[in-house]
């Protein structure tokens, strides 16, 4: 069963409360919108959820989310979705889609982009440790624009028994490692995979490393080859859309 939630997130950002809109496993509370956004509101309508809103005006906003936020003018209170376990997930055994493991990433903006990039490339889910990273938040939820609603986000207890758990479901373990002598496009990602990205400064850690079958980095030009987690699962996610789809 789907474990519930009792916990809510403001989302802010068309994108991102379009999506949430028009979801209909998506619990809305409140949605508040400046006067300019009326029109966009109205375009989310679908048969299956009348949207009430309040019209606010900006000092709404900046006293919310803080004066910085791109909320373009438009935001809703939520209830979280159901979450997921690994179990439920590799219910369907002949979906080859990959997980994507963040082992110590922190930055909600990357884990926003990560999620973004794996609704576009067809990740199966992105899967976070339960301690030490970052609840959901507004700016999360607006840099995955939208993805949340798609792309199942999984809290584990431990990184390498869940990996073990998913290699006895038939999946192999890659890590994204620049130091690696060979490029993620020399391996074959026809079959079900775990893509597993660490922190820039630190990496994947010790068990996590040593429970990946390979390590592999992304193809460049010159010496200079360091991209932050975000873009290193994008490249990664579109390779194996590609190597799928041959």
């Amino acid at each position: 069963m789907k474990k519930k939630t009792k916990n809510f997130l403001w989302i802010y950002g068309k994108h991102a409360l379009k999506a949430a809109l028009l979801n209909p496993a998506r619990e809305i509370i409140r949605v508040v919108a400046l006067e300019s956004c009326k029109n966009f509101l109205e375009e989310c309508r679908n048969a299956d959820k009348t949207i009430k809103y309040e019209i606010v005006d900006k000092t709404f906003f900046n006293a919310t989310f803080g004066s910085s936020a791109t909320h373009q003018g438009c935001a809703a209170y939520v209830k979280n979705l159901p979450e997921y376990s690994l179990e439920e997930l590799v219910e369907n055994v002949a979906d080859n889609r990959p997980f994507v493991f963040l082992d110590q990433i922190t930055d909600p903006q990357n884990i926003g982009s990560i999620l973004r990039a794996s609704a576009i490339f067809g990740a199966r889910a992105v899967v976070l440790m339960e301690n030490g990273s970052p609840e959901l938040t507004p700016a999360m939820a607006k840099a995955a624009s939208g993805a949340l609603e798609i792309i199942p986000l999984v809290r584990i207890v431990n990184f390498a028994h869940s990996i073990s758990f998913l290699k006895k479901k038939g999946f192999w373990c890659l890590g994204l490692d620049e130091k690696s002598t060979q490029t993620i496009t020399e391996i074959q990602l026809n079959d079900k995979f775990i893509f597993v990205v660490g922190s820039e400064g630190n990496g994947m850690r010790r068990l996590t490393l040593e429970s990946c079958d390979f390590l592999a980095k992304l193809p460049g030009i010159g010496n200079f080859t360091t991209l932050n987690a975000a873009q290193a699962v994008t490249v990664s996610l579109y390779e194996s859309l590609r190597q799928r789809k041959l």
